[in-house]
């Protein structure tokens, strides 16, 4: 695991017992974070499991100037952009969005590994329909004739 997420899931992990108090805590979750791999280069994107929430988690590239913490924030994919707010702790920034703010709907780690692995599946999926649209476009070879055509139809001549 990339060193940023081990420290990520660390906060996550160091939190969990001053959470417990919540009444939307879940006991039978644990902290887990699940890579989105199979995102254009760049990316890192993962799903953060934890007994009180469901969240997208994206991290700053080393480069990428983010606003403050607490304002808002856009994961930008292929597919579109996903709106989130940033995060700061112990000189991690990164961008956070709920997938599900009330995880008692959850039975067990693995109902909440199952929803996680079909957020990671569709994102992957729209990024690689994307992908394959925008390799199609570039397949496409000119076509004059037709270019032709519509000229002399909108009366621009030949």
């Amino acid at each position: 695991m990339e060193p940023r997420l081990a420290q990520l899931l660390a906060h996550y992990r160091d939190a969990d017992d001053r959470m417990q108090a919540l009444p939307f805590y879940n006991p039978a979750l644990s902290v887990e974070l699940l890579v989105c791999d199979g995102l254009p280069a760049g990316t890192t994107v993962a799903v953060l499991i934890t007994p009180w929430c469901l969240n997208l988690i994206w991290l700053a590239q080393a480069d990428q100037a983010w606003p403050a913490k607490g304002e808002r924030c856009l994961l930008r994919l292929p597919d579109g952009e996903y709106e989130g707010v940033v995060a700061v702790a112990d000189g991690l920034v990164w961008g956070s969005a709920a997938l599900l703010s009330d995880t008692l709907a959850l039975s067990d780690q693995t109902a909440a590994r199952a929803l996680a692995e079909e957020t990671m599946r569709l994102l992957k999926q729209a990024a690689a329909v994307t992908d394959d649209n925008a390799a199609a476009a570039e397949r496409q070879p000119e076509n004059p004739q037709r270019r032709a055509l519509f000229r002399r139809a909108l009366g621009g001549g030949a």
